[in-house]
């Protein structure tokens, strides 16, 4: 079965001055027939003005990575910019960090998904996305290929193509994919998907191929326990 989420069908709120698009239910937005995908729970886009500031809050028993999309992003002091992919294992409870927009502002990816055991240690990590062509390993439950060591059975993969470039997908009907447009536009299956659309499939086998616009795409893959 594969489900479409299109940019403009996400959700729509304000947190002082940051603006949050979501992706399923989360905080002041609801919406019953997108409560989440599996153990997929939050994927909302984060617009961040220049200064703005993200509180500390205590979070337990989720595995939430931050993808800045654009600009710098000031995690306790620690600047990350674009690319960077910050992990929070919360576990038994833990404090996020206070975070902190850059001169230019932040756009961030927040993702938040369910781990498969409860009240472990917290656990933090960073990596980067790769600069170059196809398909990059970001978070994986073994933390293979030097990724973060998720606490859940799902992985995470990020890339990059070129104008007009060319990507196998092959999916097992086994998981859940979730697959999200960060720049750019790619076109599956004859579908032309931009920025901020998403495809979902769950309970089925997939061979295709995904072809970038003409200015190029740039994606992530999430891959969850079915």
């Amino acid at each position: 079965m594969k489900v479409h989420r299109s940019a403009d069908q996400r959700g729509r709120n304000m947190h002082g001055t940051r603006t949050r698009l979501c992706t399923f239910s989360s905080g002041d937005f609801h919406d019953p027939d997108w409560l989440g995908f599996g153990a997929l729970r939050q994927l909302n886009e984060e617009q961040l003005p220049p200064g703005a500031t993200v509180p500390a809050q205590r979070v337990a028993n989720m595995e939430l990575l931050t993808l800045v999309l654009d600009g710098t992003l000031m995690r306790d002091g620690v600047p990350f910019d674009a690319g960077a992919l910050v992990w929070t294992g919360a576990g038994h409870g833990s404090d996020t960090p206070v975070e902190t927009a850059g001169a230019e502002g932040a756009r961030v990816l927040r993702i938040a998904i369910q781990p498969d055991r409860v009240n472990l240690p917290p656990a933090t990590g960073v990596t980067r996305v790769a600069s170059e062509a196809g398909w990059t390993l970001l978070a994986a439950p073994d933390g293979a290929e030097n990724s973060l060591p998720i606490r859940q059975q799902a992985w995470l993969r990020h890339a990059r193509l070129a104008p007009g470039a060319r990507l196998d997908l092959a999916l097992d009907a086994g998981q859940r994919h979730w697959l999200q447009v960060l720049h750019g536009g790619v076109a599956v299956d004859g579908q032309l998907l931009a920025a901020g659309d998403a495809l979902g499939w769950h309970s089925d086998a997939i061979a295709t191929a995904l072809v970038a616009a003409s200015g190029g795409a740039v994606l992530l893959l999430i891959t969850l326990p079915g």
